[in-house]
């Protein structure tokens, strides 16, 4: 028989890949999976070069600070994308980033 224990709420983060509107606090995560090598932190949840504050951001590997909610946007060729406000103590910016290569 499995035994059952309570999961704590960075276990429940990776398994279910963020809730829309829930705020995890200020924790620190890992940028990774990066096939570019770099992550553009942006103004608005939408993959647009318009919005980029920094277009060669964090790359895999650094660490970004989480400062707010996740919220739904637009990826690439409009598909739909999860962001996250975040901190980037490495270029002293704070945006947008795409949920999905921050771990």
């Amino acid at each position: 028989m499995t035994d059952i224990r309570k999961i704590n709420g960075q276990e429940l983060e990776n398994v279910a890949g963020g809730v829309e509107g829930f705020n995890y606090g200020n924790g620190w995560r890992t940028v990774k999976g990066l096939p570019s090598g770099y992550l553009a932190i942006r103004t608005a949840p939408s993959f647009a070069y318009e919005n980029e504050i920094i277009h060669n951001g964090p790359k895999n590997g650094q660490l970004v600070q989480i400062v707010g909610e996740y919220v739904q946007g637009t990826g690439i060729n409009g598909v739909p994308a999860t962001y996250v406000r975040v901190y980037s103590p490495d270029f002293g910016i704070t945006g947008l980033a795409n949920a999905a290569f921050i771990g």
